[in-house]
């Protein structure tokens, strides 16, 4: 112990130890053999001893393990841009299998691209002949140039003076200055050899001494080679040293800056084409270029992803937003040769202006969707419809609607695939165990719902069923509001097996909007209220029925005026599922904005004879869980699956309406239960029998008449009133103090009042009587054939 460990009673670690304090000389013993008689002393007192024992200190567990050093810690270049990150303390026989797999891929790099340069300037052959004609051109200097200068000139002049010699020989006029010309050109050859022989001579000197000083150590090379490494083999080693002299010699090309970087380019692996194998590094360097050189866009940092499905993109950019480069995307895939043709997706970062994420996949990017999930009859609930799965994105992320209280519109152009995406809708419909699923399809006769409108209550084709069910569900939507109080809802109703929700699926919606513009009504009587056109109906429905959870599903063509006329309201639904569709239609839904934000659904291809292209791949917009411009693909299966799982859900049984909500809509029969039969052939039996009276006589008149092209409108009346003569009275027409009503007036009156609630019209037309050489206005054969339905049958 030390004084100061004495004085504290501690150790060193500052533990406390027993006290032992000696006196002076105690443990002195006298010293033996000693003949000096001593007189003892009083002994002197005990020294006092501290008997508490210090507690037993357990020893450290000696370390055990690898010693890392601090280059371990770090990570190393990277040039590729693929190796994994292994932390030193994080090593596992996973990280250890990652690591050796990483060195032996860039092994093989480095060997991959020591072949490849072997065929470019900087290959070894290439190099070394370099070098060598370097060295011959070092070695021969200026002075052989000037050598071989003067030499070619002295042999120039030489023929001069011959030639010039010759033509003074044989001439015949001037032969004195000829002569002189000769003799002149004779010295000038004389002076150039005398030149170009001292300037041979200086040359030889000076090229000896430098081919000495370059050829001399490698010859040496070769003979010491030779002379000390047993021969042939010590000659062939000093070769090879002469051979790496030569190739270091001429490792720099004689080539244009341009081309220069074209070859470091090439050597550096930066590839020409987007594949779907090539590192991340290289991807970087490529997609860098493209923006910042052809697109000029102010990059701040760029951070690649690699995904299954291509490569993800995180840019940050400077003093910037992604308005620029969302309007150069197809600049931005032509500089990126192999990215399929309007398949770059941009997408506005919700965290900063300036930073969006770009989106470039590969030849597959839906490999990540899954096939249409199977789901029992009655296994969803309209609370679980948002779980509900129809699609998914790039990454595999479920596509899932809300349906509880809730519109959604489907828009797209034609072949764009939004009948597939309401069909996928239809297979999570039709599965609910609280919903009441009709649907109308004035475009495509109900074909657009395909094997689902079996399972579906209701399925409008024709302007007369459409109204049956819009009313029917107008009339519930309208009427629920007055059970909330009596069945303890609240302030919405609650859909349940006993009490279902209705969501009415239209297709071809501007269909529909067509046939609405067409019907007509006759004058309401006083006090009744004129009849809403079809799509008024569905705006209605709109408006008051979501409480009631009476929602629509609409799918169109697109929600601009010259598509859906007045019917702009379709934008303003909460849910919007845009296929490839106009940049009208996006300014119309979501903003003028939008575009450049990433909402880009007018850069998807529709379906182009077999190819599918971007058909049923859509921009979603629902809340706050589809509020950036992601594509989503809906789920597929094949036909024989959905038309067994629509069989199966249909012989499970269809909701039926609560008989409270009933009362509202006394007396009404939905049309097609299950879809019904498309082809049912009494329609043309009962069109017949239905044909009004007027109808049924003005087509035997064309009959009787043998049927002519037409028949004026004087012409006509009079044939009434002849088969007819009480009934078509010009004096039953008259209109008291007023002027008497003309034979055109009385039958164009009529015609209005009969075809009027058959949403018909016949106008007069121009036609050519038979024999007539001018044409003349009135009924046209072809029409009443169109009105009475011979047309369609011939």
């Amino acid at each position: 112990m030390t004084e100061t460990d004495e004085r504290t009673a501690k150790t060193g670690n500052g533990e406390a130890m027993a006290k032992v304090i000696r006196l002076p000389f105690a443990d002195v013993a006298p010293e033996e053999g000693s003949d000096t008689t001593t007189v003892d002393e009083p002994a002197a007192p005990a020294a006092r001893v501290d008997m508490i024992k210090p507690a037993p200190v357990a020893e450290p567990a000696p370390v055990e393990g690898t010693v890392i050093t601090a280059r371990e810690w770090d990570l190393g270049e990277d040039a590729e841009g693929d190796a994994p990150w292994i932390h030193p303390t994080l090593r596992t026989p996973e990280g250890r299998t990652a690591r050796r797999a990483y060195v032996q891929r860039q092994a093989r790099r480095r060997v991959r691209r020591w072949a490849s340069r072997q065929w470019t300037p900087r290959g070894i052959v290439p190099t070394t002949i370099r070098g060598g004609v370097r060295v011959q051109r070092w070695v021969r200097g200026v002075e052989g140039q000037n050598a071989d200068a003067a030499k070619q000139r002295a042999e120039m002049l030489a023929l001069e003076a011959a030639r010039a010699a010759r033509r003074a020989q044989f001439a015949l006029l001037k032969k004195d200055a000829k002569k002189k010309a000769s003799d002149v050109a004779q010295q000038e050859a004389s002076m150039a050899l005398v030149q170009a022989t001292a300037a041979l001579s200086t040359a030889r000197t000076k090229i000896f001494q430098r081919a000495a000083a370059a050829y001399l150590p490698m010859a040496g090379i070769d003979v010491a080679g030779y002379v000390f490494m047993d021969g042939l083999i010590g000659l062939g080693a000093g070769v090879l040293v002469n051979l790496a002299v030569l190739a270091r010699v001429g490792r720099r090309p004689d080539m244009t800056p341009e081309e220069l970087e074209e070859l470091e380019r090439a050597e550096a692996g930066l590839p020409d084409r987007f594949e779907m194998g090539m590192t991340p590094r290289a991807f970087e360097a490529m997609l860098h270029e493209a923006l910042t050189k052809e697109i000029g866009i102010a990059v701040h940092s760029l951070q690649i992803r690699p995904r299954n499905w291509g490569f993800e993109i995180q840019i940050v950019l400077k003093n910037q937003t992604p308005e620029k480069l969302s309007d150069n995307l197809a600049l931005l895939e032509a500089c990126l040769p192999g990215v399929r043709t309007n398949s770059a997706l941009l997408q506005q970062s919700a965290q900063a202006r300036n930073e969006c994420v770009l989106r470039i996949p590969g030849d597959d990017p839906w490999k990540a969707v899954p096939e249409l999930p199977y789901r029992a009859p009655k296994s969803v609930t309209t609370h679980e419809l948002h779980t509900a799965q129809f699609g998914a994105d790039m990454s595999g992320r479920p596509l899932a609607l809300p349906g509880k209280r809730t519109s959604a519109a489907y828009i797209g152009k034609s072949r764009s695939g939004k009948s597939t995406m309401l069909r996928a809708r239809l297979d999570a419909l039709t599965a609910t165990s609280d919903r009441i699923i009709v649907g109308i399809d004035l475009g495509s006769y109900g074909s657009g719902f395909g094997p689902y409108r079996k399972a579906m209550s209701a399925v409008a084709r024709t302007p007369k069923e459409a109204r049956v069910v819009l009313e029917w569900a107008l009339a519930v939507g309208m009427g629920r509001p007055k059970l909330f109080d009596r069945l303890g809802m609240g302030l919405n109703w609650e859909a349940s097996p006993e009490r279902p929700g209705i969501t009415v699926v239209i297709d071809e919606f501007p269909a529909l909007v067509m046939a609405a513009k067409s019907e007509t009504f006759p004058e309401p009587e006083e006090g009744e209220e004129k009849p809403l056109r079809l799509d008024e109906l569905v705006k209605q429905i709109n408006l008051t029925s979501l409480k009631s959870d009476v929602v629509v599903d609409i799918a169109s063509q697109g929600v601009t005026r010259d598509r859906v006329g007045t019917n702009t309201w379709l934008s303003e639904l909460p849910v919007q599922v845009m296929c490839a569709c106009d940049k009208d239609d996006i300014v119309q839904i979501a903003g003028g904005g939008a575009m450049a934000q990433g909402w880009r659904p007018d850069r998807l291809l529709p379906a182009m004879g077999d190819a599918v292209n971007d058909a049923s791949v859509a921009y979603v917009m629902a809340g706050g869980d589809y509020c950036e411009p992601i594509p989503y693909r809906a789920c597929i299966t094949s036909d024989d699956e959905a038309d067994r799982r629509a069989t199966e859900r249909a012989a499970a049984g269809m909701c039926e309406l609560d008989a409270a909500s009933k009362a509202f809509a006394p007396g009404v029969v939905l049309p097609n239960p299950g879809g019904g039969d498309p082809w049912d052939g009494d329609e043309d039996e009962d069109q017949e029998e239905k044909l009004p009276v007027l109808l049924q006589v003005i087509r035997s008149i064309y009959r009787s008449l043998s049927d002519p092209s037409g028949l004026t409108e004087d012409e006509l009346f009079d044939a009434l009133h002849e088969v007819q003569p009480e009934t078509w009275d010009l004096e039953k027409f008259a209109t008291g103090d007023g002027p008497q009503m003309t034979k055109g007036a009385v039958l164009a009156l009529v015609l209005d009042k009969v075809l009027a609630p058959r949403g018909q019209k016949w106008a007069k037309e121009s036609y050519r009587p038979k024999g007539a050489k001018a044409t003349v206005k009135g009924y046209r054969l072809r029409d009443l054939k169109a009105l009475v339905g011979e047309a369609d049958r011939g």
